[in-house]
């Protein structure tokens, strides 16, 4: 690691370079400032010729809690929002000519979650907590949606959007490892005790493959444009975290308590459906 202060640690080891989200005292939430350290650890792995496999590991016990809201909060334009930033940040990750594995030790929540949905793959914690919770504050998490959509489909990607946590009560305000491995945002949920040495293992299968072909696979599988939709879904986020709806539910949860809106009839709750205006079909 280059220094124990900075929020994104680096190292390179036997062809895998170890990327670290290093923010630990605010639960690696994804500030503007870490979000370029990690775009730029992500370059440094992709020029060095002798890193095969690029790991995202975190400090700490939560793998990330999304976007820094008190940043967000603070944000007079769109291109303050730490979201315009993270859609590039994603498309580095999705675009990377070698495969990337996303490790998750702990809860994820927006932003976090678009991280291991645009990694090639993904093990974590059967019991980690994770939740779109994004509705709760009164935004849409649609710089994310691009990559969560390709990875476990627009119907189990609607109700877990519109939830904003769990699908069922017992689970309370969140979904667990097992349950994203179910649906495919995980590649496979382990206990944890078992999770450096499954990394390990598949780290060793990646670099199995030649490196030309391993990166003209995620070539070929690669979505179309995604760098742009994910650009245009940042705009459509900073809609929402502009809106009035979008102050007051951050205000809220930064404040800690309710909404506004919570427990208004649907009648007295502010229309914000012409925002989708610009959002793909």
């Amino acid at each position: 690691m280059d220094s124990n202060d900075a929020p994104i640690g680096y190292r390179a080891h036997e062809a895998v370079a170890t990327i670290t989200l290093n923010d630990p005292a605010r639960r690696n939430a994804l500030s503007t400032h870490l979000i370029g350290e990690l775009r730029r650890a992500l370059a440094r792995a992709v020029a060095d010729r002798g890193v095969r496999v690029i790991v995202i590991d975190h400090a700490g016990p939560v793998f990330c809690a999304g976007a820094d809201l008190k940043e967000s909060a603070a944000a007079h334009s769109a291109a303050a929002l730490p979201a315009a930033h993270l859609a590039d940040a994603l498309a580095d990750i999705a675009e990377a000519p070698k495969p990337v594995v996303a490790v998750v030790r702990g809860p994820a929540r927006g932003g976090g979650l678009g991280i291991i949905a645009a990694a090639d793959f993904a093990v974590g914690y059967d019991e980690a907590e994770m939740a779109f919770s994004e509705v709760r504050l009164g935004v849409v998490p649609a710089v994310i949606a691009p990559v969560v959509l390709r990875r476990i489909g627009p119907a189990r990607t609607r109700e877990l959007f519109l939830a904003g946590g769990a699908l069922v009560s017992d689970h309370g305000d969140s979904f667990t490892g097992d349950d994203a491995e179910a649906w495919g945002l995980f590649s496979f949920a382990v206990a944890p005790e078992h999770l450096d040495e499954s990394v390990g293992e598949l780290a060793a299968r990646l670099k199995l493959g030649g490196p030309a072909a391993l990166a003209g696979v995620k070539t070929l599988t690669a979505t179309p444009d995604l760098r742009r939709q994910l650009r245009e879904a940042a705009a459509l986020t900073a809609e929402y975290f502009f809106s009035e709806e979008g102050r007051e539910g951050v205000r809220s949860f930064i404040e800690k308590r309710p909404a506004s809106w919570v427990g208004l009839p649907a009648a007295d709750r502010p229309d914000r459906s012409h925002l989708c205006a610009h959002s793909r079909p």
